[in-house]
């Protein structure tokens, strides 16, 4: 029978690294971002005000399951509202539990929390990956742990899928595109103009594990000089609040092996970078960059292409660009994928449900608008 250990501090999850590890690679698709290293990271530089409830299934002595869950208070019109959810604050697209069997262990875990003193108002899973809406592993779970799930799309987000060659690739886009590209290629992909360099170590565990400050340096001053510079979100790579917490990545992901940071060089002069995440093939692009002189000469689309190109001949296998600016990256893609959400609005807490009323509106608006039209949301119907 299955049972669950609730741990509140991030320091009491060491002892379990490697068995935690273990799961991570028995996991379909994890990231960098349900490593045991970025929660650590995360939770040092961003837990303050937060209640973290990693929750441990264990089958006897054995640990088969890990659902890391965060209590976080977000601000909504009705006032601050407590919402259990996943810990992965937007960092990346995509977050689910680490187990041998996804859906027994959400299932137990939940259950956990239903028979524990409730410290949240509303249950909401985000960042669901298309896989687990299309099998309703998220929903099933909550359905038989006692709560009404309720179905949505969070955000969508655009893959470039490597299938085939960098040639088939180029095909399949458009005669203008296609076209800038043999143009931009042909002007500047010569011997000693124009460079690529694409740093991936193969991680500590192989001795490859430098983390190579120059260029994550050059990257920070490429940043400083774009519009990132003048960026007042707070999550570009060269903005002060957040460095410690993006170089503290940097060597977690160095150690890990799961580093991908590509600089493009004109003229032996770096002028663009795209800083990524990789694991089993699969990049998340976190981040990219172009000096002012880049946009002088169009390298943008170089630099894109260059890096598209390379992946091809790497046989990865899928580079997710992330949410927003579909309208840039929507040349590029293959496909756009939907990043969903499962919620439990609790009968007994009145915010929670106006919060439902205005979720339900505001999905209706954007089915109204063409805004989320997505195959799955017409599948799932109204939520």
């Amino acid at each position: 029978m299955l049972r669950v250990l609730e741990i509140n501090e991030t320091q009491d999850l060491s002892y379990v690294r490697c068995n935690w590890h273990r799961l991570w690679e028995s996991t379909p698709g994890a990231t960098f971002f349900q490593t045991l290293e970025w929660l650590q990271i995360y939770w040092k530089h961003f837990g303050e005000g937060k209640l973290l409830r990693v929750l441990l299934v264990l089958d006897g002595e054995r640990l088969v399951g890990v659902v890391p869950f965060v209590v976080v208070k977000e601000p909504t019109r009705l006032g601050k509202l407590r919402v259990l959810t996943y810990p992965l604050a937007d960092w990346g697209t995509h977050f689910s539990v680490l187990a041998e069997n996804p859906h027994e262990t959400l299932r137990r875990a939940l259950q956990h929390v239903q028979m524990t003193p409730r410290n949240w108002d509303m249950i909401d899973l985000r960042w669901l990956a298309e896989e687990d809406l299309e099998v309703n592993l998220t929903s099933d779970a909550m359905t038989e742990a006692g709560y009404t799930p309720n179905p949505g799309v969070w955000k969508e987000t655009v893959f470039i899928d490597f299938e085939g060659s960098w040639d088939d690739y180029l095909r399949s886009r458009s005669p203008k595109l296609r076209s800038d590209i043999r143009r931009k290629l042909k002007k500047f992909d010569q011997p000693g103009r124009i460079h690529l360099e694409r740093y991936r170590p193969l991680g500590k565990a192989a001795g490859d594990c430098n983390p190579r400050w120059d260029l994550y340096n050059q990257a920070t001053s490429i940043a400083e000089k774009s519009w990132q510079g003048h960026s007042t979100t707070g999550t570009t790579i060269s903005h002060r609040p957040i460095r410690r917490y993006i170089k503290d990545c940097h060597v977690a992901a160095t150690e890990l092996g799961m580093l991908d940071l590509a600089m493009l060089y004109l003229d032996c002069k770096p002028i663009g970078f795209c800083y990524n995440y990789c694991s089993d093939g699969h990049i998340f692009g976190l981040r990219r960059g172009d000096a002012p002189e880049a946009r002088e000469h169009g390298l943008g689309t170089a630099l894109t292409a260059i890096l598209i190109r390379d992946s091809f001949e790497r046989g990865d296998k899928s580079l997710d660009m992330g949410p927003g600016s579909f309208e840039a990256k929507r040349r590029w893609m293959t496909r756009i994928a939907t990043v969903g959400r499962m919620t439990h609005y609790p009968m007994l807490a009145p915010r929670a449900q106006i919060l439902r009323l205005k979720h339900w509106l505001q999905t209706c608006h954007d089915r109204k608008t063409g805004r989320l039209r997505t195959a799955l949301e017409e599948k799932q119907g109204p939520l």
